[in-house]
């Protein structure tokens, strides 16, 4: 169905180089960016109501300020929803309990002190919690937006703890329309699972080194559900015989093709595919090869089905002294320099869990090296050279992780390849399409925010 959104909404298909090699296999990089459309106006009173599910860790890890501050959390995100908005307050420990419905918020006073009355108890039934949260969303009417919110500090310790069995539990549920973001808080909590979640219920996931830091994510998650123009967005790539595609980002698949993350109003959102070629499939030198054609479809925050024109690449086969003469694209190449700077994350994480801090550090400087160029990377490992001085393992884990998904499966700025340094700088960026430099800290003297009506 073609509306007004999907008419507007492009997507283009980048190569790293823009021809093929003739006479060899190829490799090719494509970046796919789909490009939304700025915000209407009126689009924020016209938007629909939102369906979460604060659900909120209380087992005894939690006992004393770690609470306290993820009670403040939950106030936070009580204060900056509409009255229309539904929500409602799951706690768990080893036991489950609702203690609120998924109803309409008004003026937020009952709520606030549900969430104001939790304390600590006993063990960890993170399942049973996120999934007490997911059913609380299963009867809201509409087609609108359903997300459980969940923050634990802990290790799935009670009910069902197998990490592939949550993760895909939490895939069936975002089939249905109830998606997933999760919050870690500390040095306890299991990333593996808390990062599988959320990628396989179609959400974000964030952390924070003490409960201070997630004051921070939980102001960019309502942001960017504020800002959401198209959800559900599916990649789907059509080949030629014989040529085959990886993709790059470790994206979820999805019904053949790919799930992208949710898309916002006049953001950007990529996926980088490598195709290999071979020689046998190239026609001769000088003429052209259509390489590969791309379909992309999601959901409006209606839940009306949209469907973008499908787009086409082809490129010229080159002799090899055309070929070698070819420029790389500046966009495409900075895509995969921090994908590489992923896989580079990926490898501390492994030697930090195998506490081979001489790898770690081998690993840091070489990144370093090989990654100077890049203001943003440059940064971040900049900032994992602290995490890895304090030797703690626990936190080089996360917060390599963390890194490394960020640079993964983030939404993009239409500016931010002016430069990490430009004149308008990051603070002009929305807070959902920052590039932080560290993961699990909060940013120097960010708003801590609070209750503020006057925001909804």
């Amino acid at each position: 169905m073609n509306t007004p959104l999907s008419l507007s909404t492009t997507v283009t298909l980048i190569a790293h180089r823009a021809g093929l090699h003739a006479g060899r296999d190829n490799e090719v990089e494509v970046l796919v960016r789909i490009d939304a459309p700025d915000m209407p106006a009126g689009h924020v009173a016209q938007r629909p109501p939102q369906a979460l599910a604060l659900v909120i860790d209380r087992s005894g890890s939690m006992q004393g300020h770690p609470l306290d501050e993820a009670k403040r959390c939950a106030a936070y995100v009580v204060g900056q929803l509409r009255p229309t908005d539904k929500v409602s307050l799951v706690q768990f420990d080893n036991r489950v309990r609702r203690l609120w419905p998924a109803v309409p918020l008004g003026d937020g006073a009952a709520l606030r002190e549900a969430i104001a009355a939790i304390h600590s108890g006993g063990q960890t039934n993170l399942h049973g919690g996120w999934l007490e949260g997911a059913d609380s969303l299963r009867d809201v009417g509409g087609s609108g937006l359903k997300r459980v919110i969940l923050l634990s500090d802990g290790q799935a310790n009670a009910g069902l703890t197998d990490p592939v069995a949550i993760a895909a539990q939490c895939t069936q549920q975002a089939a249905q329309g109830v998606t997933t973001s999760t919050y870690g808080l500390g040095r306890g909590f299991n990333e593996d699972l808390m990062v599988a979640m959320a990628r396989a219920g179609g959400g974000n996931h964030y952390y924070g080194d003490t409960a201070e830091d997630l004051m921070d994510p939980f102001q960019q998650e309502l942001e960017l559900l504020g800002n959401l123009c198209l959800r559900e967005l599916h990649l789907s790539v059509d080949l030629p015989g014989g040529v085959t595609v990886k993709m790059i980002n470790d994206l979820p698949r999805a019904d053949g093709g790919w799930r992208m993350l949710d898309l916002t109003w006049g953001a950007q959102a990529w996926a980088v595919l490598r195709l290999t070629v071979p020689a046998a499939a190239l026609p001769a030198a000088g003429q052209w090869l259509s390489l590969l054609q791309v379909s992309m479809r999601g959901r409006t925050l209606d839940g009306e089905a949209v469907t973008l024109e499908r787009t086409s690449l082809a490129l010229r086969v080159l002799p090899p002294d055309a070929f070698s003469q070819l420029a790389e694209d500046d966009t495409v190449a900075r895509r995969l320099v921090e994908l590489a700077a992923a896989d580079a994350l990926t490898r501390m994480r492994q030697a930090a869990f195998d506490s081979d801090w001489v790898r770690v550090d081998d690993l840091l400087q070489r990144a370093t090296l090989d990654f100077a160029d890049n203001d943003w990377v440059a940064a971040v490992l900049d900032a994992m050279k602290a995490v890895a001085n304090s030797r703690s393992r626990e936190r080089m884990m996360k917060e390599s992780m963390y890194s490394s998904a960020k640079m993964r499966s983030r939404l993009t700025s239409r500016d931010e390849d002016q430069g990490f340094s430009a004149a308008q700088g990051e603070a002009a960026t929305p807070s959902y399409l920052r590039r932080k430099s560290a993961q699990g800290k909060a940013a120097p003297g960010a708003d801590r925010g609070g209750d503020d009506p006057a925001k909804r």
